[in-house]
């Protein structure tokens, strides 16, 4: 066979694994918002189904001999990026396939509903001990995987390695040494400020009206109506990647103007999933880079762009019309407000600053129970322990602390470091889009997001899944993973609004 004709049989796989993916996806919102509880067990069936064709797909004569043909490409001498993408995502699926046992998926897949069950009722009960031994389970069997892909890494690197492909525990404990350590002298010195932000002004409204208002500042960033939609029904936000034109935004309701950002967030990661180019999309190769990029784009236009000053420049009037209970109050105090700093014990509530230190939290736990210095029983003693070390605060029981996330439960073990490697690549991207758009904050201020989409389409979302993250990062900033720059826009931005 040739070239081409290799070349035409991993895309037919690759397909195949799209539509499994869709399949999925559309599972896991239907398990958010629409399952009942006793409609798990059998749901467990067919998810554990659906799984085990997906990984089949890799254990036919074509994929074998595929595999071997391009086991010694030379990627990096590849000219087209889609090729170059098919290829490395292929040999990248088809290994993790191949060695992991067919038992292990089936019954890591048949214990998920269960683990999320369990799950919920420890935090209804606000008892770890309820969620302790399915967390157990959850975590042998994906040690056991691990350690079945790749027995020579140590297992922690290969589970970060199937979220944030192609980026190494070494490399990330790196950058977020030098993180915790920009982040807590900046905390310590804006704790030291006499500036004190009033958050009482950030009012309650209703919820309809909010929700209004808020999934029309996502449209307006450049969220197309015919490629997105919206769900209220969820309790945590989250975007489902159903096709190259089709990303599904689901949220809770709410009555805050955090109702805002949570649409600004999703609204970047459907706007990157559904950017894809018509030849990356033609090859489905559409839906960007899992993990950590994506964190990026969905957090570059939550923070970056929503909370910037320029933002609310334009839409602080209209907020003001919308809402009257914002009339009275000038936009220096709605913007300390918005932007307030305070350690609180919520990942999903924290502010920019000590946000990334409740990730790095849960990453080193991770990172600790698999390479066997921390068993689970110990889990939620060290939790709160960190959590005293990072934050200065102490949960009152499990579900303000261990039990807070749905991650373990919902098979996201090796993702949290994704949400703080969102922060760094983000501050990569945003001192490139500020060297080819010095004047993006009179655009923000002006109400235009255009140009800012045009090169974000340009430079990052038609790509899809054709690069790994580091390798994106690196073509457009030069760099694969640095936290400066993240570092940098957070003393500017904070050393000004609390007058350090």
């Amino acid at each position: 066979m040739s070239y081409q004709q290799y070349l035409s049989c991993i895309s037919a796989l690759n397909d195949q694994f799209r539509y499994y993916k869709t399949v999925e996806s559309l599972f896991e919102q239907d398990q958010w918002a629409a399952l009942p509880q006793e409609g798990g067990a059998y749901r467990q069936q067919v998810a554990a189904h659906i799984a085990q064709q997906k990984a089949g797909l890799f254990f036919g004569e074509d994929a074998r001999a595929a595999a071997e043909y391009f086991a010694g490409a030379d990627l990096g001498s590849m000219e087209d990026e889609v090729e170059r993408g098919l290829i490395r995502t292929f040999l990248f699926r088809y290994r993790n396939a191949r060695r992991t046992p067919a038992k292990l998926t089936r019954q890591y897949s048949m214990l998920r509903a269960d683990a999320m069950n369990a799950w919920r009722l420890a935090r209804e009960k606000e008892d770890f001990q309820i969620f302790r031994p399915r967390l157990e389970q959850v975590f042998s069997l994906k040690k056991q995987i691990a350690l079945a892909i790749d027995p020579d890494a140590p297992a922690f690197d290969t589970l970060v390695g199937l979220t944030d492909e192609g980026t190494g525990c070494t490399e990330i404990s790196q950058e977020f040494e030098i993180l915790s350590q920009g982040l807590n002298r900046l905390l310590r010195r804006i704790q030291n400020s006499p500036v004190r932000p009033d958050l009482a002004l950030l009012s309650q409204e209703d919820p309809a009206r909010m929700e209004s208002f808020a999934r029309r500042l996502a449209r307006e960033s450049g969220l197309s109506a015919d490629r997105s939609s919206f769900d209220n029904r969820v309790v945590h936000g989250f975007t489902s990647f159903m096709g190259p034109r089709d990303a599904r935004i689901s949220t809770p309701r709410n009555r805050t103007l955090s109702l805002v950002f949570t649409y600004l967030h999703e609204a970047g990661h459907a706007m990157y999933a559904s950017g894809g180019n018509d030849r990356v999309n033609a090859a489905n190769m559409w839906g960007g880079i899992e993990g950590g990029f994506h964190e990026a784009m969905a957090r570059f236009n939550e923070n970056m762009v929503g909370r910037s000053r320029a933002y609310w420049e334009h839409y602080y009037p209209q907020l003001q019309q919308e809402f009257p209970s914002f009339r009275g109050i000038s936009l220096d105090r709605f913007y300390l407000a918005m932007n307030a700093v305070r350690p609180s014990l919520k990942r999903i509530a924290a502010d920019e600053v000590t946000y990334s230190l409740h990730v790095i939290l849960r990453y080193e736990l991770e990172r600790d129970y698999f390479s066997g210095q921390l068993a689970v029983d110990e889990m939620e003693e060290r939790w709160n322990e960190l959590s005293e070390k990072y934050l200065g605060l102490r949960p009152a029981n499990a579900t303000q602390g261990i039990l807070q996330d749905m991650h373990w439960a919902g098979d996201y073990i090796g993702y949290f470091q994704s949400y703080a490697l969102g922060n760094l690549y983000g501050g990569q991207l945003l001192e490139a889009v500020h060297r080819e758009l010095p004047d993006l904050d009179t655009q923000l201020a002006q109400g235009r997001f255009d140009k800012l989409n045009v090169w974000l389409d340009k430079n990052v979302r038609q790509y899809g899944c054709c690069f790994t993250a580091g390798q994106l990062s690196e073509k457009i900033s030069g760099k694969r993973l640095d936290a400066r720059p993240f570092l940098r826009y957070l003393e500017e931005k904070y050393t000004a609004l609390y007058q350090l």
